[in-house]
């Protein structure tokens, strides 16, 4: 909330004296590439001309050599002569008086001087979520090099707009892992629209946690492709779009499941699905990846009548469900073990099960938190074990985001806090009671 108007101050003050004529105004508008002029005696503002005022002009028939002056003593009493804001201003209460107004431009003001206008726009642009000024950037980006250097800035944006985002002890992250998957979405579409990939008879897909949208520092892209047969070039311009994203600074997997190992023609990947889930402990892997994909380009038909497949084969599989609590939380006689891993022992034994259930159960939702709440719609969890896995995935994703920050993999529990102990301890018992539940009730 702590944002001021020097904030989006970019532009110089363009301003005009009120003896010139309502056609000088206009062309000093043009030349500036601005949208009003600041009406200036003495040093001291004392109205502005808009574009809407110019509208309004043409409108109702005015002599354009009309003067400033005029212009201003004519002006309807509705359209105020002169809103001001001072640069320290909070923008929210400079937006709103200016909602209350009517009026698109303000003239900002610092110790009694003018200094430039900040319009509805600028307002709009200032107060927007971080990662909307990026996907802006990059719908601009005309080659890799601009794209990397624009993944490179959000790359340094993330740390500090998640220490922001994550003071409170238990928060919802959805929204800022959406954020920043939409940022990841709108980078590929952009490098695929400059590599012209082909829309038609071909899908390209993210998964593991970018196709689950749980993806933070933008760290092991999980990809595969999938196309139709006799598409010409495939596997080569798959290759190149891979080696594009490598190059702006998503790093593939470090275990290889990208679509340069990992593209399908359709019927065989129909037949490989029969095959994989006739042995899930064998391609567990292979089922997840396939259970967590999105589209992002091409047909993305293609996919869910493959996912369809997928949930279909593994309709109640006891064995699908069984593997998926291999991976358990740490155990200690004393609450916690000194240290563990943060992903097989706290990301893993919950992510993993609440897929295996909802796939296992006709669930084509990817992402964790919607895979939740599907389950509780379907009546397979409770109304209390749904509220108990979203707390839980709200603390381990704030452990995760907590350790990836400081480039680590392993949580040293005498480091926290004792509030981060205790969240950390039930997030560990809501796992294990999930964990002897799911044993329980469906393996």
């Amino acid at each position: 909330m702590n944002k001021t108007l020097n904030k989006i101050i970019r532009r110089k003050l363009v301003w005009i004296n009120p003896e010139a004529s309502i056609k000088d105004a206009a062309e000093l508008m043009q030349k500036e590439e601005v949208s009003s002029v600041v009406i200036m005696k003495d040093d001291v503002p004392i109205g502005i001309i808009t574009d809407s005022d110019l509208r309004r002009v043409v409108a109702e028939g005015w002599n354009f050599s009309t003067k400033l002056y005029d212009f201003l003593e004519h002006k309807p009493r509705k359209f105020p002569n002169l809103i001001t804001a001072d640069i320290n201003e909070n923008q929210y209460n400079v937006l709103s008086r200016m909602l209350e107004h009517r009026i698109k431009h303000t003239i900002v003001m610092d110790s009694g001087r003018p200094i430039g206008v900040a319009t509805i726009g600028d307002l709009a642009y200032g107060l927007t979520p971080f990662h909307i000024h990026y996907i802006i950037k990059l719908r601009k980006a005309k080659s890799l090099e601009e794209i990397k250097q624009i993944i490179s800035e959000f790359k340094a944006d993330l740390i500090k707009n998640v220490m922001e985002f994550s003071k409170s002890e238990v928060k919802s992250f959805k929204y800022f892992f959406e954020s920043i998957s939409s940022v990841i979405d709108n980078a590929i579409k952009v490098i695929a629209e400059l590599r012209s990939i082909p829309s038609k008879n071909f899908v390209y897909v993210l998964t593991g946690s970018w196709g689950r949208k749980e993806q933070f520092l933008l760290t092991d892209r999980d990809t595969f492709a999938i196309y139709k047969e006799n598409q010409i070039n495939t596997i080569e311009f798959i290759n190149d779009f891979e080696d594009c994203l490598d190059e702006i600074g998503f790093p593939p997997c470090q275990h290889g499941y990208t679509a340069r190992n990992f593209t399908f023609e359709f019927n065989d990947l129909i037949k490989l699905i029969d095959d994989w889930g006739s042995d899930p402990n064998k391609f567990v892997v292979n089922l997840s990846l396939i259970a967590d994909a999105r589209a992002i380009i091409g047909e993305g038909e293609l996919l869910e009548k493959i996912k369809e497949k997928l949930i279909n084969k593994l309709y109640k599989n006891r064995l699908f469900i069984l593997q998926s609590l291999s991976y358990r939380p740490p155990e200690s006689f004393f609450g916690l073990p000194k240290s563990f891993n943060l992903k097989s022992k706290l990301i893993a034994p919950l992510e993993y099960p609440i897929r295996a259930l909802a796939i296992t159960n006709k669930i084509l939702a990817t992402s964790t938190m919607d895979r939740i709440s599907l389950l509780k719609e379907e009546n397979l969890i409770s109304e209390d074990l749904y509220q108990s896995l979203i707390q839980a995935y709200n603390i381990a994703i704030r452990f995760k985001i907590l350790i990836q920050t400081k480039s680590k993999n392993q949580i040293e529990t005498s480091s926290l806090t004792y509030t981060e102990r205790e969240l950390l301890k039930n997030a560990i018992r809501t796992i294990k009671f999930f964990h002897k539940y799911i044993e329980r009730s469906f393996v």
